[in-house]
């Protein structure tokens, strides 16, 4: 199953929880993933000569570890992207690995990349970018919005979608999301 993060191991208790939060989340809904454990032997004790990142990542002897999941009701855990991949849009978290995976499921799309633009009234939004299937008929953005409606709700559909030739990436392939973003963060509308 992709995504597939399996069960803890002996001696961790995993638990999902609202990032920034210590509220639990419910089976079936994106959250934080936290850990606990005994620190030094089933879990890290601190980060090497970094006490200000251990204090942060450490809350009532949970570990806050940055990835976000969804568990079903088995269990299982699903990981669902890094909390960094998460916009906060009118108030609710919004992945934009769930948005990406939406656009790529599309037919004549090859790949996807979601980042978020700042909005006056929303806080962030979605803007998507795609890469065409090789040999496909020009993308219809208008037919990208309509997949999108069909499939998130209203917060998490991409309010642009741009069709590029090629996503940005570094040496070892990680998409340079902060490329795709700095056309337009000094422009004016």
């Amino acid at each position: 199953v992709p995504n597939a993060m399996g069960v803890p191991t002996l001696g961790c208790e995993v638990e999902l929880r609202v990032p920034d939060s210590d509220d639990e989340v419910p089976d079936g809904e994106v959250g934080e993933v936290v850990v606990r454990g005994e620190r030094g032997v089933t879990l890290f004790a601190e980060y090497l000569d970094d006490p200000a990142t251990t204090a942060r990542s450490f809350r009532a002897g949970w570990f806050r570890t940055g990835d976000l999941a969804i568990r079903d009701a088995d269990g299982q855990f699903f990981f669902a992207g890094r909390r960094n991949d998460v916009l906060k849009v009118a108030g609710e978290n919004v992945s934009v690995v769930e948005v990406e995976a939406v656009l790529a499921e599309h037919p004549s799309v090859l790949e996807a990349a979601v980042v978020g633009e700042a909005d006056e009234f929303r806080d962030e939004v979605p803007v998507g970018y795609v890469v065409q299937q090789p040999g496909r008929a020009a993308l219809d953005v208008a037919e990208l919005h309509a997949w999108c409606e069909q499939r998130l709700s209203k917060v998490k559909r991409p309010v642009r979608i741009e069709v590029v030739d090629e996503l940005p990436r570094t040496s070892v392939g990680k998409i340079r999301k902060f490329m795709l973003k700095a056309p337009r963060e000094g422009a004016s509308a």
